[in-house]
């Protein structure tokens, strides 16, 4: 579906095999990507990426990687670490780095441990810390989620089956549009294949990883950052509303803000030519990631 992929794998610090995707060559630009699928959520984004070397990873326990050992060894620290193992296989130094949802967590943590690295940060339908206390603009469902976490984490086999049966439902999708968690304009084949990836999800794993999302923290690395920042939402985005991309720019300086009229959590495959524009304007800001000629018309396609 992306043409061009290399499937790869690295040894992680701790022993963890961590499955990775690679295209192309040229400046590096990380893809951070969400609870919410594989590389496949940057389908569209990887149009405007031609004449770059492009890589993207799957979280310890999720899709191509193993679960680590040690089962506390989930937080974003070793996500994190996860992604330097990969740059130093592959031989990269500096990079940019665009993260959508839980991707966007990864991205602050991964400029707090390596600011003289990331030399971009492009954030998408995500948050900076704290996720249960911002999901719906609720404090209730916050502080509802945790519960349901431990549910599924008992019940992780009922959830693994309820998954295999409804994942790639047409009606299940239809609900789901019904009820505003995805955009009518969602591109079908892109969504049915990364739900397609939930046949196969840990749910133990999964609720472990939701739940050090929560625990994480990196608004006080905000206003520290220095390099070109653009915040993509969507204006009905239900798990990271708006108010909380509005707080990113508030407190990044010179950070660029993006509202997306109709955008739900999924914008990357909702609203691809936004997104495609708002990659090709973002990397013009970044010294030495700037688009070569030609890019104007992969942008467009």
């Amino acid at each position: 579906m992306v043409p061009g992929i290399q499937q790869r794998h690295v040894t992680a610090r701790d022993g963890t095999r961590i499955g990775y995707q690679v295209r192309g060559e040229g400046p590096c630009v990380v893809l951070a990507n969400g609870l919410g699928g594989t590389y496949l959520a940057f389908r569209h984004v990887y149009t405007a990426l031609t004449g770059y070397k492009t890589i993207c990873w799957d979280y310890r326990g999720l899709y191509t990687s193993g679960a680590s050992a040690d089962p506390r060894a989930n937080t974003l620290p070793h996500q994190v670490d996860d992604l330097i193992d990969i740059l130093a296989a592959e031989g990269v130094d500096d990079f940019v780095i665009a993260g959508w949802s839980m991707g966007v967590q990864v991205a602050f943590e991964t400029v707090r441990r390596h600011p003289d690295r990331v030399k971009g940060l492009l954030a998408i339908n995500g948050t900076y810390g704290k996720t249960f206390r911002t999901v719906m603009g609720s404090r209730l469902v916050g502080r509802t989620i945790p519960m349901l976490l431990r549910l599924i984490r008992a019940q992780a086999a009922l959830a693994s089956f309820a998954t295999r049966r409804v994942a790639t439902s047409e009606v299940m999708l239809r609900a789901m549009i019904r009820v505003g968690l995805v955009s009518s304009t969602v591109d079908l084949e892109v969504f049915r294949a990364i739900a397609n990836g939930f046949q196969s999800i840990d749910w133990v794993i999964y609720s472990d990883l939701l739940t050090r999302l929560d625990e994480h923290d990196a608004e006080e690395v905000l206003a520290s950052i220095g390099v070109p920042v653009t915040i993509v939402t969507g204006d009905r985005d239900l798990m990271t509303p708006p108010s909380t991309a509005e707080h990113i720019h508030r407190a990044i300086p010179q950070s660029r803000l993006v509202v997306i009229k109709g955008g739900t959590h999924y914008t990357p495959v909702e609203y691809p030519r936004v997104l495609i524009d708002e990659v090709g304007r973002w990397l013009d800001r970044i010294p030495g990631w700037e688009r070569k000629a030609g890019a104007a018309e992969v942008r467009g396609a």
